[in-house]
């Protein structure tokens, strides 16, 4: 689920919904169906008011799955306290028809008002709601969406719309070639050492150090400027302690994209046996500022290391249950910081680092 645009951009034909879609998920979608939630108007007379925010699926393989998506799609909405929504499926007519059909007659049972609902493929547009051929055409209406003034709006706004999905998740692939090699063998020193420290017991103060570490990080991410491999490597070393990683939670608040920079540098540059935790953290950063496609992508990423990381699994249940972004944005975790620092001093095996095997 992703959230409405934070700027004003006008949206009357057709054609502009089709535009703004991939600027709101931040990728061309294919093969998809996709729900555009609205606030309810204000003037009855009028269609809608507010984009609220956007769902997508996939349009599914099997017949027999249609009535369980058009199901999931209507909870969602209705979770969400929507009453109008337009709606858009990408692909062949049928492919895309019977989804349609059945997510509409979803969200009639609902009491949810389906103000259109357009098919997309090659150019053109077809609506399943609009009898009049002057206006359209069962040849489907053909639209540019490279000139349309609504994406256009939205490329100045700073959005970014990749080819397809495939486009956002490679934005996570593991870096290779000479800084691969680079993190690697600092890897296995922050390693050493790490081992070395926790084979000596003492008081070694884990989770301060590694808020250091980490605030440091997002100075330097601030300022522009990339982080060397020996960094690299001890924040996925620091990070792999939960109270670390949870320490890092309470720098949230400012500097979005900071964070968001930050953790999906790290994501890309760390071991991959060390990716769970920062994409976790890009993970809940995208789902607070309602970029819900790259939350799912870092949230595959983080279960792809660890399938049972449990702070990526929370995040997923609140994707699928369409948690929306209010929610996240609204938790205050520099409230936090100091009940997690007293936790971390009362169970200091929590705030230490968690070698995976082979390291």
């Amino acid at each position: 689920m992703t959230s409405g645009l934070d700027h004003t951009v006008r949206l009357s034909r057709p054609a502009d919904f089709i535009a703004i879609v991939p600027y709101m998920l931040g990728f061309h979608p294919q093969r998809s169906i996709v729900a555009m939630a609205f606030e309810p108007a204000a003037d009855p007379q009028a269609t809608a008011r507010g984009l609220r925010f956007s769902v997508r699926f996939d349009l599914p393989d099997n017949s027999e799955d249609t009535p369980e998506l058009a199901r999931r799609f209507a909870d969602l909405l209705t979770r969400n306290g929507t009453e109008r929504a337009i709606l858009i499926g990408y692909g062949p007519g049928w492919h895309v028809t019977p989804v349609i059909d059945a997510v509409r007659g979803s969200l009639s049972d609902a009491g949810i008002d389906t103000i259109d609902a357009l098919r997309v493929e090659d150019g053109r547009y077809w609506s399943y709601m609009c009898p009049d051929p002057d206006c359209c055409s069962p040849d489907g209406v053909p639209y540019d969406a490279g000139t349309n003034p609504a994406a256009a709006a939205a490329v100045f706004a700073g959005y970014i719309a990749r080819p397809d999905r495939a486009a956002l998740a490679a934005m996570l692939v593991t870096v290779g070639g000479q800084d691969r090699e680079q993190v690697r063998a600092a890897t296995r020193e922050a390693c050493a050492e790490a081992r070395s420290l926790l084979a000596a017991g003492g008081d070694h103060d884990w989770y301060h150090e590694g808020l250091a570490r980490i605030a440091a990080a997002l100075e330097r991410t601030q300022a522009g400027q990339d982080l060397s491999a020996d960094e690299v490597a001890w924040l996925g070393v620091r990070l792999s302690a939960i109270f670390v990683r949870d320490a890092a939670m309470t720098l949230i608040g400012r500097y979005d994209d900071t964070h968001i920079r930050l953790w999906t540098q790290l994501t890309r540059r760390v071991e991959p046996d060390f990716a769970a935790p920062p994409a976790a953290l890009l993970a809940f950063l995208a789902l607070r500022t309602g970029d819900g496609p790259l939350a799912r992508v870092a949230v595959e990423r983080a279960l792809s290391v660890d399938p049972r990381y449990s702070l990526a699994g929370l995040i997923r249940t609140a994707l699928e249950c369409g948690l929306p972004p209010e929610a996240a944005a609204g938790m205050d975790f520099a409230g936090m910081a100091d009940e997690i620092a007293d936790k971390a001093a009362q169970c200091p095996d929590l705030a230490r680092p968690v070698l995976p095997v082979g390291w």
